[in-house]
């Protein structure tokens, strides 16, 4: 009587460990259904109207820079962030896309809070995680550039000139992508966080670039910058949606020959961090495992498409 109800356990344990490490592929086929069928809840908020993201066509004009602020349960951090950002960009031509990725508080009331002629605010009601939520905002996207950066603004929106400037350095055929990096390339780089997000760097590093073949020091810093050409290619096979998301862009950009450079930026360990140290290095781990192994096998493609209309100018 125990052994069969052993050999149920582990097969049952088996399942689910199996159900939990294939489980990108599984939200990558359901997202792509979603978003190929006529029932999907995407909306986009813009200048007090509200449009189906499928069907929203982004009618700002001749815009420089495209600003994607990705937002889970940022209700006490997106005010500030949206404050300085109009502040300090005003200088650009520019747009700034919140995108409410299914906030449990009442980030998506905050973000309403503000106008701007360029703002928009898109929101759905099922959480994709960040790679998701980066991934739409930038499909819809119009500047010539385009970044995204953290909802908690732990990176110094004065560094963007930077990034500026080295993106057109060595961009090639409209290719191209700047991501800035807390690593000590320079003394003038200030960081400041904390011990646990240190060891995820150097795990996260250590696996990126032996397992997946990518070679900068720091994937996992939330401010990087793309051309437009680079953010329509590369979004659009994007698979990860959560904590790994950044390493794939990079394996995509590389299939596609697309020049990377990261530069020092100044950082801050912001408080309020929804980051959980256990949950997130054993999903990482997971994640930049599969994704190798399953462009290894062709399951994924550098040619898959999610779905997702690209915005037209």
């Amino acid at each position: 009587m125990i052994l069969p109800l052993i050999i149920t356990i582990l097969v049952f344990l088996g399942f689910v460990l199996l159900k939990w490490i294939f489980q990108p592929y599984f939200n990558w086929k359901k997202q792509k259904t979603i978003s190929q069928s006529k029932q999907d809840d995407i909306i986009v908020l813009f200048q007090n109207k509200q449009y189906n993201y499928n069907e929203f066509k982004n009618p700002s004009k001749d815009l420089e820079l495209s600003i994607i602020i990705p937002s889970y349960n940022e209700e006490n951090r997106l005010g500030k962030t949206l404050q300085e950002s109009f502040k300090y960009f005003s200088k650009y031509k520019y747009e700034i896309i919140v995108v409410n990725d299914s906030s449990r508080d009442r980030t998506l009331e905050k973000a309403k809070q503000f106008q701007n002629e360029n703002y928009k605010i898109v929101s759905y009601n099922v959480n994709k995680g960040k790679g998701g939520a980066v991934r739409i905002g930038m499909l819809i996207a119009v500047g010539r550039v385009q970044l995204f950066m953290d909802a908690d603004l732990a990176t110094d929106i004065n560094d963007y000139p930077r990034c500026l400037n080295e993106i057109n350095k060595i961009q090639k055929n409209d290719l191209g992508i700047v991501a800035g990096s807390r690593y000590h390339l320079a003394e003038k780089v200030v960081v400041k966080r904390k011990w646990y997000r240190n060891i995820l760097n150097y795990c996260s590093n250590f696996i990126t670039s032996k397992i997946c073949g990518v070679s900068l020091r720091d994937t996992q810093c939330g401010f990087k910058l793309f051309t437009q050409k680079t953010a329509q290619i590369i979004f659009q096979v994007q698979h990860l949606e959560r904590w790994a998301f950044d390493v794939e862009l990079f394996m995509i950009a590389k299939q596609y020959k697309v020049p990377v450079t990261e530069i020092p930026v100044n950082w801050r360990d912001v408080e309020g961090s929804h980051l959980n140290v256990v949950d997130a290095s054993l999903t990482m781990t997971r994640d930049f495992i599969l994704v190798r192994l399953l462009y290894l096998l062709r399951i994924w493609k550098f040619n898959d498409t999610i779905g997702l209309r690209l915005n037209e100018q």
